[in-house]
């Protein structure tokens, strides 16, 4: 009879075995695609340290300092636009190469997925949707085809043209101190830590913290969806359905009725959207205070072209002034400033190795890849003025795979067209109220504010004066 000491070493001995089978399995599969590609290395950053520790401990003091996206783009000056750093022992691939980021959105889509680090990470708070689903080809990506199937008929162009919920608002002329507004970032600071820790996620400081910020978050969202889904037993009609109000919750629990599943797609969709539109506009009109002559431009033609009547969805469309200077400030302050995915299986990228960083590079299963939208958006395809608020740029800019601030491919934003009509009615409006503006920051160039989503650090401080 075998002793406990023997069973232990004969399981321990066949887990070693299985993890040797398993890496020189993946060795040989990554040497012959290797060769059959004929792959080259993408340049490693000098500076990552033993196990990247360097790396982390410097981005941490990068965004404490509100340079992190500052230092990234010169990195990839430095490195190139294809370039491999490590981290608390892990290989990151980091790219802003068009060609690299068509492949993994949209080309080779089916070969990276939004990474399992990611998962674990802000799962626990949102539940499994939309945002969360990792998969997105073959079997495994079903779940996240059935939800975004759910919610696109939400964001249909009827939903979009419904523009009069924007208004019945008051001018407010007075100053408003935001800094207690900024502290509710705090909770999103917490999720992005997390997935930026990726697999060591559980050594976030603030874990309880984050246990009870979730609990908190998901009651408070029950309370919601368990309305909605009264509403639906009893038979009574939704808001829409009567004639009223397009209420997003009550016509997405006409098709999902289980309450978990529904609290959690709603809170995916809240996340994905959490103030994208308003630092959007904030930032707009950040840059517009310090550009008088764009705000003049864009002033004269939305009074030439509506007046001070109410701006209806085509009368948007129409501006295309309008169009360029939110196409420029999502270009140079994109919403969501980096992103990433995790190679399902080993594979290639179309650029990144060898001297020129033209040759293709090998990515082994199991990668990080991060596509940096800021440091993209930055590149010499713009211009030597690459880093200059310049609307009129977009006259003949044609950007393709060189612009995503909605991202690409088949996971591109649903909301896109809802978010930039929303954001146009806003400014329409305002620019009609108002005839000009003025910059009362003292601190000019902008600063940098990076949890989930970009913001200014010093916010949006003008003085607007009534028409």
């Amino acid at each position: 009879m075998l002793s406990l000491t023997n069973i232990l070493l004969i399981l321990l001995s066949a887990g070693v075995v299985h993890l040797g089978y398993r890496y020189v399995r993946s060795y040989v599969e990554a040497e012959r695609i290797r060769k059959l590609e004929k792959t080259e290395e993408p340049p490693r950053d000098p500076n990552s340290g033993i196990f990247g520790i360097n790396f982390y401990r410097d981005m941490a003091k990068h965004k404490r300092e509100r340079v992190f996206l500052e230092k990234s783009l010169e990195r990839y000056e430095q490195l190139g636009d294809t370039h491999v750093a490590d981290m608390f022992g892990r290989t990151y691939l980091d790219t802003r190469d068009p060609e690299n980021i068509k492949a993994i959105l949209s080309t080779q889509f089916e070969q990276f997925s939004l990474g399992m680090d990611r998962a674990h990470a802000i799962t626990p708070m949102l539940g499994e949707g939309i945002f969360t689903h990792v998969y997105g080809g073959g079997p495994e990506g079903e779940p996240w085809r059935h939800s975004r199937a759910v919610l696109r008929p939400q964001f249909v162009r009827q939903q979009i043209q419904d523009l009069g919920k924007l208004e019945g608002y008051e001018v407010l002329c007075r100053d408003l101190h935001i800094q207690n507004l900024l502290r509710n970032i705090g909770n999103a600071e917490i999720c992005i830590l997390r997935i930026l820790l990726g697999n060591l996620y559980f050594l976030q400081k603030d874990s309880r913290e984050f246990k009870r910020i979730s609990q908190f978050v998901q009651t408070y969202i029950d309370s919601f969806t368990q309305r909605a889904l009264r509403l639906h037993a009893a038979g009574k009609p939704t808001s829409f359905d009567a004639g009223g109000s397009y209420v997003f919750l009550e016509e997405i629990s006409k098709s999902i009725k289980d309450p978990v599943r529904l609290r959690s797609e709603l809170l995916n969709i809240l996340l994905a959207g959490r103030d994208t539109t308003a630092s959007l506009l904030a930032i707009c009109f950040h840059q517009l205070a310090r550009h008088k002559d764009v705000w003049n431009k864009l002033r004269k033609e939305i009074m030439d072209n509506i007046g001070n009547r109410l701006p209806t969805y085509e009368d948007i469309k129409s501006l295309k002034y309008l169009q360029y200077v939110l196409n420029e400030t999502l270009r140079l302050y994109p919403v969501v400033p980096w992103n990433g995915r995790e190679a399902v299986v080993t594979t290639t990228l179309p650029r990144g190795g060898g001297p020129d960083g033209k040759s293709k590079i090998l990515v082994k299963k199991g990668t990080f890849v991060i596509y940096a939208t800021w440091s993209l958006h930055r590149s010499k395809f713009y211009g030597e003025d690459a880093n200059e608020f310049r609307p009129s740029r977009w006259e003949t800019l044609r950007p393709g795979w060189n612009y995503i601030p909605f991202n690409g491919g088949p996971r591109i934003c649903l909301g896109q067209q809802y978010a930039l009509i929303e954001a146009s009615y806003v400014v329409i409006r305002l620019l009609q109220t108002f005839k000009d503006i003025e910059n009362r920051d003292p601190i000019l160039p902008f600063i940098e504010y990076t949890t989930l989503t970009l913001s200014s650090a010093t916010g949006t401080k003008v003085a607007l004066t009534p028409a």
